[in-house]
């Protein structure tokens, strides 16, 4: 099946997930509802427990699990659409499916040269085990193939995306996402678009997601209103990290200081997040008491308590108006969601 082989060629394309829109079920009457929620699910020693305070407690779960419905249903409607789009290409064409396929990736893919394949090996000799360059030649042939086939596969499904006349009318469920008083945002305060990000600073994939974000608020100064909030992964250096952060917010340079960490090489030392102050102007024995105090460490904690209790797992995870993107979207994936809120109105 030729969706089956376009989506084994996305697999190789980690940060191509495609956006989200679904439509949650209409809610119960009200009156239904709260009988629902106030039904007895157990009883301990005559003390009844309902189904309101179940749910609660497993709020963070049931979010997910819901979240990860819809993106199996959204999955399965994106592999009928690129179905429907290339037999209806094909079928234009006169050629079968397999055929425009061969026409559109395999034949617009160039093989690699021998210095794209040198370069990649000495890039990677560490973890070759010991063979040549000679010996892994094919297998690095391979592999920029493979690569290269599946960002072609993206973009050419992409065109005739937008060529085509495609209506997704599956609405994303939503995740009411409390924004404190005291949050550090970017953009107009009554944007039609709120943007949260749940993020780590030492993750990688926070600091390749960075770029996307500037392009994002870039595009749409007057939009979208950016919101940070911390998700600690555990990792033994992601505390002091978000420390920082909050230190510099302090002296009024939070996002100078966030890009620089999300964007500037470090090994996230005492003496690293010191040594960034140099160049955004901090002052650096304010800076260096507050890094040494825990006077940040509650609020970094309760943010982070916050997305367990929204369903976050990994990061980073967007709420584009309560709808999650969890991971790195493309640009035009993250603008897609965006135009859709300030078209619709929803």
């Amino acid at each position: 099946m030729i969706a089956r082989r376009v989506a084994a060629l996305l697999v190789l394309l980690p940060l191509a997930a495609a956006c989200s829109r679904a439509r949650s079920a209409p809610p119960p009457p009200a009156d239904a509802a709260v009988t629902e929620d106030q039904s007895v699910v157990a009883r301990v020693n005559g003390t009844a427990i309902t189904r309101k305070e179940m749910d609660e407690r497993a709020k963070g779960t049931l979010e997910r699990l819901r979240d990860e419905e819809y993106e199996a249903r959204r999955s399965a409607l994106d592999d009928l659409v690129t179905e429907k789009l290339l037999d209806a290409e094909a079928a234009s064409r006169k050629v079968s499916r397999d055929e425009l396929m061969r026409q559109e990736v395999e034949a617009k893919v160039p093989p690699p040269t021998k210095a794209e394949v040198a370069d990649l090996y000495a890039r990677n000799k560490d973890r070759v085990g010991g063979r040549s360059l000679a010996e892994v030649t094919p297998d690095i042939e391979k592999s920029i193939v493979q690569q290269r086939s599946a960002e072609r596969a993206q973009s050419y499904l992409e065109e005739m995306r937008k060529k085509a006349q495609v209506q997704i009318v599956l609405v994303q469920p939503r995740t009411d996402v409390p924004i404190p008083a005291d949050a550090l945002t970017l953009g107009p305060p009554k944007a039609p678009v709120t943007l949260v990000e749940f993020s780590d600073y030492l993750c990688p994939f926070c600091q390749k997601a960075q770029t996307i974000v500037d392009e994002v608020l870039a595009r749409n100064p007057d939009k979208v209103r950016f919101v940070h909030r911390d998700f600690l992964l555990g990792r033994p250096r992601s505390m002091a990290v978000a420390r920082a952060a909050q230190c510099a917010a302090d002296q009024g340079k939070f996002w100078d200081y966030r890009h620089h960490l999300l964007t500037g090489p470090g090994d996230w030392s005492d003496d690293d997040l010191l040594r960034r102050t140099a160049s955004l102007g901090l002052d650096r024995n304010s800076f260096q008491a507050c890094l040494a105090s825990e006077k940040h460490d509650k609020a970094i904690l309760d943010s982070s308590e916050e997305g367990t209790r929204l369903g976050v797992h990994s990061t980073p995870t967007f709420f584009v108006n309560g709808r999650r993107v969890r991971g790195v979207r493309t640009i035009d994936q993250l603008q897609e969601i965006i135009d859709s809120e300030t078209q619709t109105g929803s």
